[in-house]
């Protein structure tokens, strides 16, 4: 396996940069960290990282770097933590709760506003093997300065680290070092977002630092320990992440968190009181992490084909390239059954397969390159070219807007128009053809069949709805995503809202639709596969129309159950929303 990971490292930009970058936040955290911790401030690094969550909702409301808002947002609120801590009788942990979770509040509105919950998800948890080189020169350059002051201002940040009333005593600025060290944090929290997500980032603040504190009683040393502890965490972390096709970032901090339980166990005094049955129950920890990685290499050995390697961004490509390839290609899904294809973040297999592709198809539209765009980072991170080595299957399609035109705002749920799911498959075959003309023959034979199984469907459904009283026609959702489903087959679409966002189901949106509702002759509601069913089922309490059935939005069902296929999700939508507004 580490023969792999160091082939990875030699052949994978992607690779290259998430360990120089996550090495870097490692080292500068651990160092911020041994600071915060001596100050009785581990929940400050915490409270930072969260509190950035509007500045970054703002910079992308206003097209700027979302660096330049979380900056500003998060000294803001370090600033407004230590004011209420110094001018009142309230605590640091309780001005930093309510600071943290008012800038977290905002941050959510904000984001609600912005209509990208993808960036959310994106702050939140992070995907270090999407860093650019934009990301990750900013991290080099952020650890040199902050390293850089740490060294400069040793001295005083020590002395009033420890001793505050002493250092005011030799007339020494406490306050100064005191914000110093706040804007340091700021910069690394900010920093650290983009690798392990601010829900991550104090554990590589805190836990190298804790560690180190294990050992050391002497600053400087802490610090160096500290910094080497962030940097090991990182490298193994990526290692495992890499090696087991996990989240790079939480295993990082599960490293750094196994770390530190060999340092507790072999720590000066665990060994004093227990002697050598902690070293015992250290190597049993040792043993049973290095016997599971041993395991998992040799039942996940790769074994090399020599077909056309196609990567498809979600499950409907998959099944229709499956279709028209059958086994004649080596296929993978980046985003499995049941996922959202818009706030998906690449797993390390992912990255390797689209590295290694001949061929990558993806749904375009703003599905995969809206919000945090991780298709763009990942095709930019493995250097392929547009239309040369991946290809949007949406091209020729007639383009309908989420809510106006002026907006710019895709839709990218095309495919529930079959005549468009057609254009896919049609789309799907020449590019294949392209690549592997060796079995051109093949695929046009299938694409035939194909088409013609989908053309036959799309022809009974427009003659059943056709039927359809008009003031029957409304298929009411839970997202607005049936505009081409509507176009299609001559039946208005409601819904609560409008596109994904982290406000679903606001109590505005949903009094909006309950009062449409009430005087129209709707007999069914209906709520999608991928999405939370309460608010529909609010709706459906308050209307008295019932839900009629779950439907397929964003993803087929798994094999072996109803809807498992592109043809199969279509016909089921199909006959139960014609049962829906008939029955």
């Amino acid at each position: 396996m580490i023969s792999n990971f160091i082939d990875g490292l030699m052949n994978y930009h992607f690779l290259q940069n998430a360990l120089i970058t996550s090495v870097a936040i490692g080292v500068v955290a651990g160092a911020i960290g041994c600071f915060i911790i001596l100050r009785g401030m581990s929940l400050m690094g915490d409270a930072i990282s969260h509190a950035v969550l509007p500045g970054v909702a703002l910079s992308y409301i206003l097209g700027v770097n979302f660096f330049i808002g979380a900056i500003i947002f998060g000294l803001l609120a370090s600033v407004l933590i230590t004011y209420i801590s110094q001018n009142s009788v309230i605590k640091s942990d309780t001005a930093i709760g309510i600071t943290f979770s008012s800038f977290l509040a905002l941050g959510v509105i904000l984001i609600g506003v912005a209509n990208s919950s993808t960036d959310l998800f994106h702050i939140l948890f992070g995907n270090v093997l999407a860093v650019q080189d934009s990301d990750k020169w900013i991290t080099l350059i952020i650890t040199v300065v902050v390293l850089g002051l740490v060294a400069l201002f040793f001295r005083p940040l020590l002395i009033t680290s420890f001793d505050p009333m002493m250092a005011k005593a030799f007339g020494m600025k406490v306050e100064r070092y005191h914000y110093l060290l706040m804007m340091l944090l700021t910069l690394v929290s900010v920093t650290a977002m983009q690798s392990v997500g601010t829900i991550l980032v104090v554990a590589m603040l805190v836990t190298p630092a804790a560690t180190a504190y294990l050992f050391t009683k002497r600053l400087s040393q802490m610090v160096l320990l500290s910094s080497f502890l962030g940097g090991l965490s990182s490298v193994i972390g990526l290692f495992i992440g890499y090696s087991f096709n996990i989240a790079a970032g939480s295993s990082i901090v599960l490293t750094a968190a196994v770390l530190f339980v060999l340092g507790f166990l072999l720590s000066p005094k665990q060994q004093a009181k227990h002697g050598k049955k902690v070293w015992g129950i250290a190597a049993l920890v040792i043993g049973l992490v290095a016997g599971g990685i041993a395991l998992y290499a040799d039942s996940h050995a790769v074994e090399e084909n020599d077909k056309l390697q196609v990567v498809v961004t979600n499950s409907i490509l998959k099944d229709m390239t499956e279709e028209i390839a059958g086994d004649v290609i080596d296929l993978h899904s980046i985003v499995p059954v049941g996922k959202d294809p818009h706030e998906y973040e690449p797993l390390p297999e992912d990255i390797q397969k689209a590295t290694d592709a001949d061929l990558l198809f993806y749904n375009g539209l703003n599905l995969e390159t809206g919000g945090n765009a991780w298709f763009t980072k990942l095709m930019n991170n493995a250097q392929k070219i547009v239309n040369e080595d991946y290809f949007a299957v949406s091209d020729g399609v007639d383009v309908l807007y989420l809510e106006d035109e002026e907006a710019g705002k895709e839709d990218p749920h095309a495919w529930l128009n079959l005549e468009n799911g057609i254009i896919y498959a049609e789309n799907i075959a020449k590019q294949l053809s392209e690549k592997d003309p060796e079995h051109a023959q093949l695929y046009q034979e299938n694409l035939e069949k194909y088409t013609q199984k989908l053309h036959a469907l799309d022809q009974e459904a427009k003659a059943k709805f056709a039927q359809i009283p008009e003031n029957r026609k409304l298929i009411v959702t839970s997202e607005g995503c049936f505009k081409y489903f509507s176009k299609a087959y001559g039946v208005p679409s409601a819904y609560i809202w409008e596109i994904n966002t982290e406000e679903e189901g606001t109590p505005d949106q949903i009094r909006l639709l309950v009062d449409r509702l009430k005087g129209l002759d709707v007999q069914s509601l209906f709520v999608e596969s991928s999405v939370n069913p309460k608010p529909m089922q609010s709706v459906a309490k308050d209307t008295g129309i019932p839900i009629h059935a779950e439907i397929f939005t964003d993803s087929v069902a798994e094999a072996g159950n109803e809807g498992d296929s592109y043809y199969a999700m279509m016909k089921w939508n199909l006959e139960k929303i014609y049962e829906g507004l008939t029955e």
